[in-house]
């Protein structure tokens, strides 16, 4: 049985196709989501069509030209294993929200297939389902009953629903007159409170005041305990690699990437910051320079200066010397500093950390200090390169990291290929040859 999410933008990586029934019997075996080349088109405009009621019935030309076409999501396939949780991140348009809607059954897919099995809750713009001017009893008990709850269940759990939500006193009024946090803290109270066998979540894990957050984030891991599946798509990435296995990032409509939570949720924010960067860069210039820093972080602890010579030669020393600061007392302990030197292509020509080499610090670093790192020989190539420094936690966290924070130069003659330098020597030997060897 697989344990982790499997997405792929090519339906080729699947091996050979497989039948419709063959689809389902796997899905209810194994898997709680499984999407097989799913994709959703939008049309924007209809063919022929006029732009407004007033005009048809005028009968003035005012008709739209040819449909304009959004794709939403392109040939995408995505299994989700029984009890797994699932990030889903993404620029905005990138087809996150369509995917949740395409799963709940809000959308229907314009072409590929989508197996769920067992009850789904959907924790999507929580209450849009509620009549305003029902009571919030009397939405209680419609929306459970559309999640699938009986009248028994409903009356079995309306206690505890309505002290989640803290809403006793309120629950014979109209919704009209609750508040947005009212609302939304009722919504989320039924969802969870169904005992969902796959529970979708989209950019709802900061509902409410500080207490119902916690209370919110305390119902979560009770499920996933459970063994709920959870799909989560949201834009706060520390709660997505809180609450996911595997993260999934979607990017145009296609899986980017996939996989551990820490490396892909990593992938993502250095592509955004590059595409920050080289919009910065088009604005200014037209241009981007391939040394520009890109930084990234969550700066609890914070890299302030990066230093290093500006010229070297393949035999010089290199000492980059990073001065940080720790913005709460004892934030560093366990920290991991890292290094890297990259070429005029981004690419990583070395790099190393504390944790990889085994470097144990003496006590937990408090307020100011400087990291130094040394390599007693640059042993470069002649060429430009940029300098990376970084602090995270032991699990991947990244408290900041600064690419191409500094630069130097290498000078000197070329007098080997490639990119490194090392001391190299030639020698020989051989036997003499005689030509009146008999």
């Amino acid at each position: 049985m697989e344990t982790g999410v499997v997405a792929t933008a090519d339906p080729t990586q699947r091996g050979s196709e497989i039948t419709s029934a063959r689809h389902q019997s796997e899905a209810a075996g194994t898997y709680a989501i499984d999407c097989q080349s799913v994709s959703k088109i939008f049309t924007r405009s209809r063919k022929h069509g006029y732009s407004s009621l007033k005009s048809f019935f005028l009968g003035r030309e005012h008709a739209v030209s040819a449909d304009r076409e959004l794709v939403a999501l392109k040939d995408l396939t995505m299994r989700v294993p029984k009890g797994a949780s699932c990030g889903v991140i993404g620029r905005n348009g990138s087809g996150k929200s369509t995917l949740l809607k395409l799963i709940t059954g809000i959308y229907r897919p314009t072409s590929g297939s989508i197996a769920v099995n067992g009850r789904v809750a959907a924790l999507i713009e929580l209450g849009a389902g509620f009549h305003p001017d029902f009571t919030g009893r009397e939405n209680l008990s419609l929306s459970a009953v559309m999640l699938g709850l009986s009248a028994k269940d409903i009356a079995e759990r309306y206690d505890s629903i309505v002290d989640f939500a803290e809403l006793r006193s309120v629950m014979d009024q109209p919704v009209r007159t609750y508040s947005s946090g009212m609302f939304m803290r009722l919504g989320f109270s039924i969802a969870v409170h169904t005992e969902p066998d796959v529970l979708l979540i989209d950019e709802v894990l900061s509902v409410g005041d500080v207490g119902f957050v916690k209370r919110c984030q305390d119902r979560l891991a009770e499920l996933k305990r459970r063994g709920t599946t959870m799909l989560i798509v949201s834009h706060d990435l520390a709660g997505v690699e809180r609450w996911s296995d595997e993260v999934i990032w979607i990017h145009q409509g296609h899986v980017k990437d996939r996989g551990e939570p820490r490396r892909v949720i990593d992938q993502y924010r250095m592509f955004v910051e590059r595409d920050e960067l080289e919009l910065q860069a088009k604005l200014q210039t037209g241009k981007r320079d391939p040394y520009a820093e890109q930084r990234w972080g969550s700066r609890e602890v914070e890299i302030t200066k990066v230093t290093c010579d500006a010229r070297l030669t393949p035999h010089s020393p290199l000492v980059v010397n990073a001065e940080y600061v720790a913005h709460d007392v004892g934030m560093l302990n366990g920290i991991v500093f890292g290094f890297a030197i990259t070429n005029h292509e981004g690419g990583v020509v070395c790099g190393t950390n504390t944790q990889m080499l085994e470097v144990k610090l003496a006590q937990p670093l408090q307020g100011r200090g400087v990291c130094s790192i040394t390599m007693s020989r640059c042993s470069l190539l002649p060429g430009r390169y940029g300098v990376e420094v970084s602090c995270h936690r032991a699990d991947g966290y990244p408290f900041d990291h600064r690419r191409c924070v500094a630069s130097f130069d290498v000078e000197g003659p070329e007098t080997i290929v490639g990119a490194y330098s090392p001391p190299i020597e030639f020698s020989f030997s051989s036997n003499v040859l005689r030509s009146d060897a008999r």
